[in-house]
């Protein structure tokens, strides 16, 4: 049996959301599947915002989404797996979906990896996270396609 690639439980994820577009951002929906934090309430155009998003002590894991208007009803999902003894996993999509599929994105993120790209609507999305730190940085991009 492989030894997990982990070193014990997760402490916080550190959410940097980077805002390349010409469009202000605002919070849309957000799912604490483990943890908790506060995400802001917006992200100005050409800004990035940060917010830290505890680990649940009793699980040591921060599990969790955020999703952000761009205009009109498209809206960029971010969520990330940063579970304990396991790697870290970011999925990413830009959609017109509403309500949110949290079901749908928690499959895809249980299968996803350290680094996760999409393009739709004219946006692309990149994230990127350290996949084994217990304190990663998570690095969410927004621009125009």
């Amino acid at each position: 049996m492989a030894s997990p690639s982990k070193v014990g439980p997760a402490i916080s994820t550190e959410v940097y959301l980077n805002n390349q577009t010409d469009e202000d951002l605002s919070t849309f929906d957000k799912k604490d599947w483990y943890g908790t934090g506060n995400q802001p309430l917006n992200v100005p155009s050409h800004q990035t915002r940060y917010f830290q998003h505890l680990a649940d002590s009793n699980v040591g894991s921060s599990i969790a989404g955020s999703v952000f208007v761009i205009k009109q009803n498209i809206k960029w999902v971010v969520a990330w797996r940063n579970g304990n003894n396991e790697d870290n996993k970011v999925y990413t999509e830009i959609t017109t979906d509403s309500p949110i599929n949290w079901d749908n994105i928690n499959a895809q993120l249980k299968k996803a990896t350290n680094h996760a790209e999409a393009s739709k609507l004219g946006f692309k999305s990149t994230l990127d996270i350290d996949p084994t730190s217990n304190k990663p940085n998570l690095n969410a991009k927004l621009e125009e396609a």
